[in-house]
């Protein structure tokens, strides 16, 4: 595809500017169809494109795209078209900046859909992986209203947001995870280093040795050697393989996982306000976009995974057909807190539910810092003492037999 540079007149004004088509008549029928009077039109010098690079016909970058490059590519458009840039000119521009293969890829198919005649949200359609319902629902809004400038600013914030509650949620994560990892390398050391020492003095002093004491060494030989491992080494392996397939293919078995997620103390609270925080603000921009309530539900419901809040959402939103108040309807789902329906009666009386939802989502993310604030607190101390128990009962588990034996001579 060719980038031709044009000169001609628009409502009996000159303009210039590009446009993009596989051939010189094509680029003409296009100005053509835009009431544009062509006066001169030649090709552009070679584009400054971003290329995608490949090894031996290979693509050596993965086109995968982060949440942080997605809002960056938001954020360029809205300010150029806040600057009166069409949004032709801001794709294109967008394309040259572009880096990332699957950015150069975006802008390249957003290109073409828009000089085929589509709308920017049919062109974003395209690639749900990267923008979802709710951004897709917000642009078409912004298009319809002619204020797509307000509309991605929208998006920005409520994408700014959502990062916020998940680095929120990494942060409080991150120290048990390193104390875990701490405590899963010192025992695999000890099961692969120190264990065959105990394993060697036992076997030449001929002694039985007791259940508890032949399942380390049993766990020891496995992870050395998955072959001499004995029985309850792939036992436990099939077992782990088995839970982690449930968990993940089977929608009961993701149920059972999700409930159990959200039942664990301190973490559980704070994944469920996050999901809440989320959903609400999802709620607040597609309300103020014009969308109606029934798709504003389906929506909202996929910014989270978890079975147990689809499955309320898919209720709410059967059961709103009924008549009932939205705020009856989260009453009627335990799932949901009692402060979640309080705030929506005040919506409901005052005409501005919408308004309300981005209340309950500035609630919801003061909760989701506190929460934050209070998990860091209890896991520390409970961390070193689950450490201490483990090694603990490791090593009691490995001397059992030279207390029984010293019992024994007694």
């Amino acid at each position: 595809m060719t980038n031709f540079a044009y000169q001609g007149l628009f409502k009996g004004k000159p303009t210039t500017g590009s446009v993009e088509a596989d051939s010189r008549a094509l680029a003409m029928g296009l100005l053509q169809k835009q009431s544009i009077i062509v006066t001169n039109l030649k090709p552009k010098k070679k584009s400054l494109d971003g290329e995608i690079k490949t090894f031996m016909g290979m693509q050596l970058a993965s086109d995968k795209l982060k949440d942080m490059e997605i809002l960056m590519f938001t954020k360029k458009l809205e300010t150029m078209i806040k600057a009166d840039l069409p949004i032709m000119d801001a794709l294109i521009l967008s394309r040259k900046q572009a880096k990332k293969p699957g950015l150069i890829k975006v802008t390249r198919s957003l290109v073409d859909d828009l000089n085929q005649g589509l709308t920017f949200s049919d062109g974003l359609k395209k690639f749900p992986q990267y923008f979802d319902s709710s951004y897709v629902s917000m642009v078409k809004a912004g298009e319809s209203s002619g204020t797509l400038a307000a509309f991605l600013k929208k998006i920005c914030d409520l994408v700014e947001k959502k990062l916020k509650i998940i680095n929120d949620i990494k942060s409080a994560l991150t120290y048990p995870m390193i104390l875990l990892s701490v405590a899963g390398l010192v025992t695999t050391l000890m099961l692969i280093k120190v264990v065959p020492v105990f394993q060697k003095i036992y076997g030449s002093m001929g002694v039985a040795l007791p259940g508890a004491t032949q399942t380390v060494i049993n766990m020891s030989q496995f992870l050395r050697d998955p072959s001499r491992g004995g029985i309850l080494g792939l036992l436990v392996l099939a077992i782990v393989s088995l839970i982690v397939f449930l968990t993940k293919k089977t929608y009961l078995g993701k149920k059972i996982f999700h409930s159990i997620i959200l039942k664990i103390p301190a973490l559980g609270e704070l994944i469920k306000k996050s999901i809440f925080a989320k959903l609400s603000l999802v709620l607040a921009n597609l309300l103020s976009a014009g969308v109606t309530i029934i798709d504003a539900l389906e929506i909202s419901s996929k910014v989270t995974n978890n079975v147990l809040i689809r499955e309320s959402m898919a209720r709410i939103q059967k059961d709103i057909l009924t008549g009932k108040n939205l705020s009856e309807l989260f009453l009627d789902e335990p799932i949901f807190p009692m402060e979640f329906s309080e705030f929506m009666k005040v919506g409901e009386k005052t005409g501005s539910v919408g308004d309300m939802f981005f209340s309950i989502a500035i609630y919801y993310e003061a909760e989701v810092d506190a929460s934050v604030g209070k998990l860091k607190q209890l896991v520390e101390p409970v961390m070193i003492v689950l450490i201490g128990i483990i090694i603990g009962t490791l090593l009691l588990t490995l001397y059992q037999p030279i207390f029984s034996l010293g019992s024994v001579i007694k």
